[in-house]
């Protein structure tokens, strides 16, 4: 019998294919697939229809002050039968159904215990109990090991290969081609909305498997998916003119470090150094949720973060960029097409937008934790206490952004923090931009770009700085072997 099989729609056109009995690995260079993967699922989910789909994001979509077994069966009660009537709810099948569900996934945790006392493997195991609970064909989940150990990651994907040979098709959503070469049945590469490479398991794995030849299989398949992932160095036009020597550094942050203001214990960036020299253009390659936009906005005016410690200089001077107009008066100047907002809904369903820098005074007051909702779309925590949904900025992106870069050159800021300059331009608009970058590296400005366009970085920049869970891992001039990016992008 042929497996069933469940189809994905990318925005470039291309289908992805999940399939029962299967784990896919979905590796995206960017947000455009793997976003697209998301809204479909959480379509899906909204709908009602069958088959039931379940989405896990590395938010935590639990309700902390209630139980295991209650949060496994929410919405979907055990109830007590009576005739042709249901009363209420039936506690021991309940609890005895959790407990069948968790022992059949590796955890000790007990129906009883409090939710929001688990570590987070335990949470993790918590949410796909409830997706096995509600019967669901389809499982994806957003990045599942980040947050764990390496003997926490092992146990989950034990997990994973238990839900495949259960009949389940599961798709997991990372940037750890490594890891994913471990279990997953096929490894898909995104980038640019569109299917880039595929690659199944007989292409790494078979007779040779375990010896020096599947290791070095391994090593290929691993590598061909880093290329891909940063895609060909000429699929972007080169800056047009031949870039001076730099002059002294202009700006330098050492030490940085910010956290998420929504769980704090979790570090947006670590440790991070950066160096921009007059007339110089340096980018800061991550993939998503790599910190490396989150280390510009954090830089300029505290706009995004929480806790965050370093120290910037200017020119060899010490210089407060802790809000923004002190940034602004140091003389930053900050254009992102992704500035972090936050829509709040309050119990009643009343909503209000919030910026990055009130939430921690929200999480402090306890009306925002890390089980709220921040997904880009409505769930379970929109209709409770604390649900924040991160919003991105309307209008002409593209736009704002170009009208920026062209007034920087002859502005009096001397340092240009980008943050997804290319994001939504055609050929022309980015080839504008380009020419006002080239502009201010004639000025001896000194501009700092964050992006995942991989390929317009390398054709652009004087260095690339790389980012990969909010740590820099390392640089490479321009001109450098895609591939070399590739494994600094995505280490694990």
């Amino acid at each position: 019998m042929t497996p069933a099989e469940f189809r994905f729609t990318l925005p470039g056109g291309d289908e992805l294919v999940a399939r029962a009995g299967a784990v896919v690995a979905v590796c995206a260079g960017d947000e455009s697939g793997a976003d697209a993967l998301a809204r479909q699922v959480a379509e899906r989910i909204t709908s009602g229809v069958s088959p039931v789909y379940a989405w896990i994001d590395r938010r935590r979509g639990l309700v902390p002050a209630l139980d295991v077994a209650e949060n496994i069966f929410m919405g979907h009660e055990r109830r007590r039968a009576r005739g042709l009537f249901r009363g209420g709810i039936d506690w021991k099948r309940t609890r005895d159904d959790a407990a069948s569900l968790l022992a059949g996934l590796g955890s000790t945790l007990r129906p009883v215990d409090r939710a929001g006392d688990a570590g987070e493997f335990d949470r993790l195991v918590i949410e796909i109990a409830r997706a096995e609970a509600r019967g669901a064909s389809v499982v994806a989940l957003d990045e599942p090991s980040a947050r764990l150990s390496p003997a926490e990651t092992i146990r989950l994907l034990e997990v994973l290969s238990g839900l495949a040979l259960r009949g389940a098709a599961v798709l997991v959503v990372t940037q750890r081609p490594a890891e994913a070469l471990g279990y997953a049945d096929e490894l898909v590469v995104l980038r640019g909305g569109a299917i880039v490479g595929a690659h199944p398991r007989s292409s790494w794995s078979g007779a040779a498997e375990g010896g020096a030849a599947g290791a070095e299989a391994r090593d290929a398949v691993r590598d061909r998916v880093l290329a891909e992932l940063v895609g060909p160095t000429d699929a972007r036009p080169a800056a047009p003119a031949t870039p001076p020597s730099p002059g002294s550094p202009l700006l330098r942050v050492t030490g940085w470090s910010t956290f998420d203001p929504v769980e704090p214990e979790r570090a947006l960036v670590s440790d991070a150094a950066l160096e921009v020299r007059a007339g110089e253009i340096v980018g800061i390659a991550g993939l998503r949720d790599s910190g490396a936009e989150s280390l510009l906005l954090s830089v300029y005016g505290r706009s995004e973060g929480t806790g965050t410690t370093g120290a910037v200089e200017l020119d060899g001077r010490p210089v407060d960029t802790s809000t923004v107009e002190k940034a602004i008066a140091a003389g930053l100047f900050l254009a992102t097409t992704s500035a972090p907002r936050y829509r709040v809904r309050f119990v009643g369903g009343i909503a209000m937008p919030v910026s990055a820098s009130k939430l921690p005074a929200l999480v402090s007051l306890g009306l925002v934790d890390r089980d709220s909702d921040t997904a880009p779309r409505e769930g379970l925590g929109a209709t409770m206490l604390g649900a924040a949904r991160a919003l991105g900025k309307g209008g002409d992106e593209a736009g704002h952004i170009r009208g920026l870069v062209a007034a920087f050159p002859a502005s009096d800021r001397r340092v240009l923090l980008l943050g997804e300059p290319f994001r939504g331009s055609t050929e022309a608009q980015r080839a504008e931009i380009l020419s006002h970058l080239e502009a201010a590296r004639a000025a001896g400005k000194a501009v700092a770009i964050a992006s995942a366009d991989l390929p317009a970085l390398l054709a652009l920049c004087d260095r690339v700085v790389t980012m990969a869970a909010g740590r820099v891992t390392g640089e490479v001039r321009a001109g450098a072997d895609p591939a070399a990016l590739g494994a600094l992008l995505a280490p694990g």
